[in-house]
């Protein structure tokens, strides 16, 4: 029996005995009519009327066998319909047997299917909905994953730059003295070398010409020598300076053109290179893609990575010059910068045609303390340094070369890297 809603809820479900059921009212009929025919069964019995007799008790017969069956089904249709109204309640574990071989049956068959596959699809959802769940924490635990995974590169690059700077300030502390010692001793002795010169040409008359020959190829090797001992102690100095710089670090965020930055690193670059080596000129070529834009990063840092990436190409071309006859000019020293936003991510290129980097140093070029230039000339950590800087801004950095022919080094930073790049 259908339910209609009131003040947002239901009727209760009428008794199965009910008089408002429509089978209850149809069994007091039968009944009605039953008790109709077992009077006239009486009354045809009375006046000994034997056709109207067996008329009458073949109807109340009949009428007592309809009165079983639709009593019986009537009680089965019922227990379908609290059935049915268990299942409207999300009841599921509720259920009716019902024997026979029916209508009513079928229809308690067909209910029974119904209750399964709607068990079936509650176990589905639940099934989905934990797996929903499930890929939603594990999103939540791969993003928290990758910010711990930035976060531990952030604390490793700060330590080594703090571990670093402990070690290069004692280290500056104990060279930098003697190193200025032996400055001012050396070029304190140059001027003493000078005035000797001096002295004997004063008196060259008084010097037999093999002797004076002597004094002076002797005064000439002095000169040379502290001549030596002070580049040599400029060098060390300039290492030292290096060290320091590089153990410093850190700063805010910052956004930045990332081609203005590398552009103005390379010029300075060039221009160290050039203070170096007066007669070192170089053909810079850029590419810069003008949709790269800004990105949140450390000014500092990052362009201490394209200063060390530049300078290192610089003297590798100014070795492969001076490795050359010094009357060949079909070596132009050229530097290819380029930029480029390839997906999510910035492609930094820096590649120069110099000496190229040994096939069995290049795995070892980003480790701290490596480095392939002459004893004396390089700390070793520059490539180490701006490794660490470009992984703290959740980048890489990769190196290719050919000894002899080129060396390029690619640094790859993400839009998202501390920040968002605006095109």
């Amino acid at each position: 029996m259908a339910t209609e809603s009131i003040a947002g809820g239901h009727r209760p479900p009428v008794s199965r005995f009910s008089i408002k059921r429509k089978s209850v009212q149809m069994i007091l009929a039968l009944t009605l009519i039953l008790v109709v025919e077992a009077l006239l069964v009486w009354h045809a019995s009375r006046s000994d009327d034997g056709l109207l007799l067996a008329l009458a008790s073949s109807c109340l017969g009949v009428t007592l066998f309809a009165v079983f069956r639709f009593v019986h089904t009537g009680i089965r249709t019922v227990e379908l319909e609290i059935w049915i109204r268990h299942m409207g309640e999300g009841n599921l574990d509720y259920t009716v047997e019902l024997s026979g071989n029916d209508e009513v049956n079928e229809a308690a068959k067909a209910l029974e299917r119904l209750r399964q596959r709607s068990i079936e699809a509650l176990q589905l959802d639940l099934v989905r909905e934990l797996s929903e769940s499930l890929q939603r924490k594990n999103d939540e635990l791969e993003r928290v994953l990758a910010e711990l995974r930035q976060t531990q590169d952030r604390i490793i690059l700060r330590r080594k730059l703090v571990e670093l700077g402990e070690l290069t300030a004692g280290v500056a502390h104990e060279i930098r003295n003697p190193l200025n010692f032996m400055k001012n001793f050396s070029e304190a002795s140059e001027d003493l070398v000078a005035e000797l010169r001096h002295e004997i040409d004063r008196r060259a008359g008084e010097l037999s010409e093999d002797g004076r020959r002597v004094i002076v190829g002797a005064t000439e090797e002095l000169a040379d020598n502290l001549r030596r001992i002070r580049s040599h102690g400029d060098r060390a100095d300039r290492i030292v300076r290096d060290m320091v710089t590089m153990g410093r670090g850190g700063g805010e965020r910052q956004s930045v053109d990332i081609n203005d930055l590398l552009r103005d690193r390379a010029t300075i670059a060039f221009h160290s290179a050039s203070a170096l080596d007066e007669e070192f000129e170089i053909d810079i070529r850029g590419s810069y893609a003008p949709d790269v834009g800004e990105l949140e990063v450390v000014p500092d840092d990052m362009g201490r990575v394209f200063l060390n990436i530049v300078s290192n190409a610089c003297s590798a071309m100014i070795d492969k010059r001076r490795l050359l006859d010094a009357d060949d000019d079909s070596y132009q020293p050229t530097l290819w910068l380029s930029t480029e936003q390839t997906g999510d991510e910035i492609v930094i290129r820096i590649q120069d045609n110099g000496t190229g980097i040994p096939a069995d140093s290049m795995d070892k070029i980003f480790n701290p303390f490596f480095t392939t230039k002459p004893s004396g000339t390089g700390t070793g950590l520059g490539l180490s340094i701006s490794n660490d800087v470009v992984r703290e801004h959740g980048g890489s950095m990769t190196a290719e070369s050919e000894p002899g022919e080129f060396t390029e080094i690619v640094v790859r930073l993400p839009v998202t890297a501390g920040g968002e790049g605006s095109n």
